[in-house]
């Protein structure tokens, strides 16, 4: 151990003399290996580490699918009574829970926030195993029709609205008209299972029984995806046993249920059962692949360089190894010292790469919390802690005995004798060519992923829109009661509101209509024509909405204030259902029913399709004429101004104190969520590109700048002889061209290898223009290695020839 420290000390006392050298080292490899670690870190997360619940391996969620006669899947959703009758019939599992999510409004605290809410059955958190802070569970007085307002706070909630009040349990908190006594604050320690949406983070929980959708109660035929069935699978059943018992139980009592509708006919359920593992992974799986793949790249393009950088630096150190080997010491010693230096390097590296690491898992949890699962139990762990040591030795060794490679030890006796002259440690020709080879092919593969997935992106996220988005928000309005008033209160509401809202000096006009951005619903519509079954996309707009939208009306007529008054059966299609209906004339005129027992729509314009952000292709949809009583309304602001959430609030309250605000968000914002995904993979894929350019440039340039000034006596002799600049710099270029193209042609191996394997997997994640990609990626990689060629170069055909000679050995 004393030989260790000593020899670690003398490293140190060499290495200090070369600062920048130092720097050099640990930057690259920390910076590199930091981003290795994160990736690591994430990928045992995501990929082995067990889920933190008890026997986490027989929890499953449960999807409820609807198949058409054509066994197309038409929805994946239950229905509010088929839920019911799962939960209360099945015998698959020894325990199942309901849950209902949404979102609503805390009303008696001033800020009126709008809070993530579950609504459960008590088996949800005696599966997960739940330790409470404060207070106790659900228990069976909060069981299903047992209607007890009671509730479950999360510990954020708990810590930053209620200021970690030590009497939380005596308070109540406020939703819809109902006072829920709070009877437990969970701990901190609890994670939340992510089965509804990735970053899911619910901050109160209510009893089943008061949910939004207890007004579906008896509607077999509609569906809700607030809806979700789980359950501990009893063992002795497989996934699939599972499944056909659920399906027999489930489907026999709807199709009892829809018998006689005419819509329904041929239709059935199937149920699946996706495990919690699966469920909330998802296929966040090839995310860490990705990744992975990438940032080993970019290790071994840093490998690359700082091997060359070691063993040039051994190449310096000749005359003191000489000594050393003078003195007696075996080429075992000469090893522990090259080691000592490398050991010294690496380990302050892995150092910077773990705050490297923890600063990459605060990135994480910070901005990719929607997009990757778990993301909130990222932390250094013992595997980030055994990964780093090991690390640290390996390369602390390869480096090492890289650096062992080109001495040759018999010589080094002579290089004393000779004072060095002409016996010098050189890196070698092969060896050189071998590291140019390899930083040109991993360079080429990534910059071409990047450069591929960035332009998919960055296509998707300036897409040119048919619809306007600038000074628009939505606005949404929450019911502080109990029981709904009667509509003919709520339109008056909604009318004076309106009016309230059109006064504000920010504002120009008022829609009474969702966002064009969400809240689509499904509808089943049958075509009088030919009978024809269509599950579309359905949204109530007024006479406005199209043209406040910039939406183009291509054929027929736009509702008019009578029909938002009357809600005759009218509708306007989008151009991709009217062709649908019609693939060769016009849709106009057209009749739907989605009723047999009600008139059927009348088809009375058709506007043009929208593709809204992330989407690939244009769906079908249907407009109808709003109806009064809804409480969602878009607004179309002046340009430039912006409406505050107090001033709406406010407003609201002014009308009707039974209001209260419960969204207010500004389009450009919404769309920018719905892009997170896109613009999360331009950053990334941009950096990346960028990071592997500069390390690949590095690299580059030292592998040519020692090549170059191994030369420098030929450079030299040239120039005297009459040679211009313009052919010393073409020499080197022809010099180095062969192993570039050699670098390219690996590249080009390397993918097509990729695209035999994975193609599937290939032709998703990269740009459909893959020729283009590729040639702009040669262009930038030879624009580099040129580059790399040349300014080395400067330094000598810039000055006299008789530099490069007198400085020659």
């Amino acid at each position: 151990m004393k030989q260790i420290i000593y020899q670690s000390k003398q490293a140190w006392a060499s290495l200090s003399k070369k600062p920048g050298f130092i720097a050099t080292v640990i930057t690259t490899m920390g910076v590199t290996l930091g981003a290795l670690l994160c990736v690591l870190t994430l990928g045992y997360l995501l990929l082995v580490k067990p889920l933190p619940y008890p026997e986490h391996e027989s929890l499953y969620k449960v999807e409820h699918i609807f198949h058409d006669s054509k066994d197309k899947i038409q929805g994946t959703a239950f229905t509010y009574p088929g839920l019911i009758h799962l939960y209360k019939n099945q015998d698959v599992f020894s325990k199942s829970a309901l849950i209902y999510y949404g979102q609503d409004v805390l009303t008696n605290l001033p800020s009126s926030p709008r809070l993530e809410t579950g609504y459960v059955t008590p088996e949800w958190f005696e599966l997960l195993d739940a330790n409470m802070a404060l207070g106790r569970q659900f228990e069976q007085s909060e069981a299903l029709n047992t209607n007890n307002p009671v509730a479950i706070i999360s510990h954020q909630l708990w810590q930053q609205t209620f200021d970690g009040d030590p009497n939380i349990l005596d308070k109540k908190v406020d939703f819809r008209g109902v006072s829920f006594n709070i009877v437990g604050v969970l701990d901190k320690s609890f994670i939340e299972p992510q089965i509804a949406n990735v970053g899911q983070n619910t901050s109160v929980w209510f009893p089943f029984d008061y949910n939004r959708g207890k007004q579906y109660e008896g509607a077999w035929g509609n569906i809700l995806g607030a809806l979700t069935f789980v359950g501990k699978k009893n063992t002795e059943l497989t996934d699939s046993q599972a499944a056909q018992m659920l399906t027999a139980l489930v489907n026999d009592k709807w199709q009892q249920e829809i018998a006689g509708s005419a819509f329904f006919a041929g239709w059935r359920v199937n149920m699946v059962l996706t495990s919690f593992h699966d469920e909330i992974l998802g296929d966040s799986g090839n995310t860490v692949y990705l990744l992975l793949a990438g940032v080993l790249g970019l290790v071994l393009i840093a490998t690359a360089n700082i091997a060359n950088l070691l063993m040039s630096r051994t190449a310096e150190q000749q005359r003191q190894l000489a000594i050393f080997a003078a003195l007696g010491a075996k080429q075992s010693q000469l090893f522990k010292t090259l080691l000592a230096e490398t050991g010294v390097l690496m380990g302050l590296s892995v150092l910077f790469a773990l705050i490297i690491a923890m600063s990459g898992f605060y990135i994480m949890q910070t901005y990719l919390a929607s997009v990757l699962p778990r993301v909130d139990e990222l932390a250094i762990n013992v595997v980030t802690l055994t990964a780093a040591v090991l690390f640290a030795l390996l390369f602390a060794l390869l480096f090492a005995g890289l650096s062992r490679r080109i001495i040759n030890y018999k010589a080094l006796n002579s290089m004393l004798q000779s004072s060095g002259k002409g016996t010098g440690i050189q890196v070698s020709k092969k060896t050189r060519q071998f590291l140019i080879v390899s930083q040109v092919a991993i360079a080429t593969v990534l910059v071409f992923a990047n450069i591929s997935l960035f332009k998919e992106a960055y296509s998707t996220i300036t897409e040119t829109k048919s619809y306007k988005v600038a000074d628009k928000l939505e606005l949404s309005v929450s019911l502080s009661a109990a029981t709904r008033p009667p509509r003919e209160e709520i339109i008056s509401f909604n009318n004076e509101l309106k009016e309230k809202l059109a006064q504000l000096p920010q504002v120009e006009s008022v829609s009474l209509s969702s966002s064009v951005l969400r809240d689509y619903s499904l509808w089943a519509l049958t075509s009088v024509t030919d009978n024809s079954r269509h599950v579309i996309y359905n949204k109530d707009i007024d006479d406005i909405y199209f043209d406040m939208l910039g939406m183009e009306l291509i054929e027929g007529d736009n509702f008019s204030q009578a029909d938002i008054q009357d809600r005759p059966r009218k509708l306007i299609v989008n151009d991709v259902f009217a062709k649908q209906l019609n693939p060769s004339g016009s849709a106009v005129g057209m009749q739907l029913s989605n009723n047999p027992e009600q008139p059927s729509f009348t088809i009375v314009g058709v506007v043009k399709g929208i593709k809204l952000p992330g989407q690939k292709d244009i769906p079908a949809r249907v407009y109808g004429p709003t109806s009064r009583d809804d409480n969602d309304f878009t607004l179309n602001l002046l340009p430039g101004q912006r409406l505050s959430r107090d001033q709406a609030a406010n407003t609201i309250k002014e009308v009707n104190s039974l209001y209260a605000l419960f969204r207010l968000e500004y389009f450009e914002e919404i769309e920018q969520e719905q892009l997170f995904t896109q613009y999360a993979t331009a950053v990334t894929t941009a950096a990346l590109a960028v990071l592997t350019f500069f390390l690949a440039g590095v690299g580059l340039y030292g592998i040519l700048s020692y090549g170059t000034h191994m030369r420098r006596f030929e450079l030299g002799t040239r120039m005297a002889i009459g040679a211009k600049r313009k052919h010393l710099v073409g020499l080197i270029i022809k010099d180095n061209v062969t192993v570039v193209i050699m670098g390219v042609a690996a590249s080009i191996v390397i993918l097509t290898a990729i695209y035999l394997a994975y193609d599937e997997l290939f032709m998703t994640y990269l740009a459909s223009n893959i020729v283009t990609m590729f040639i702009i990626t040669l262009v930038a990689i030879t624009g580099l290695s040129l580059f790399a060629c040349y300014w080395p170069l400067r330094q000598f055909i810039n000055q006299p020839a008789i530099h490069s000679l007198r400085n020659s050995d």
